[in-house]
């Protein structure tokens, strides 16, 4: 199946190909913004992963399965959360967000170890 110019199927199951919106960056919690699009979208959209490579021509890999380490905002937290993220790049509970078991989160640094299954 082609959605813009990807051609889905046959992907490592873990990092699928995205259209990335304008800036983002490699390492952000993102979100999907649009069909085959991710971005950092808006606050408290459910997270979909970490970004992972990021090319010149917009294209690149959101890592959606698997222990991902992003940036986190808000309260530490651990064990199963709904995961959000804030629109910036980061992580964080919220309301709306997406079934994720928190391993742990590193307040010094503001990182989340999270297990997206």
């Amino acid at each position: 199946m082609r959605i813009g110019t990807v051609d889905y199927g046959g992907q490592h199951n873990t990092a699928i190909t995205y259209l990335l919106d304008n800036g983002t960056q490699i390492g952000d919690a993102v979100t999907a913004t649009a069909a085959g699009t991710a971005g950092r979208g808006t606050a408290d959209a459910a997270l979909l992963g970490k970004v992972s490579t990021k090319e010149f021509d917009g294209l690149g890999a959101v890592v959606k399965r698997g222990v991902i380490v992003v940036p986190w905002t808000g309260a530490a937290v651990f064990g199963h959360q709904k995961i959000g993220v804030d629109g910036t790049g980061k992580a964080k509970v919220s309301a709306t967000g997406r079934g994720c078991d928190v391993i742990g989160v590193d307040t010094t640094n503001n990182l989340a170890a999270i297990d997206l299954g």
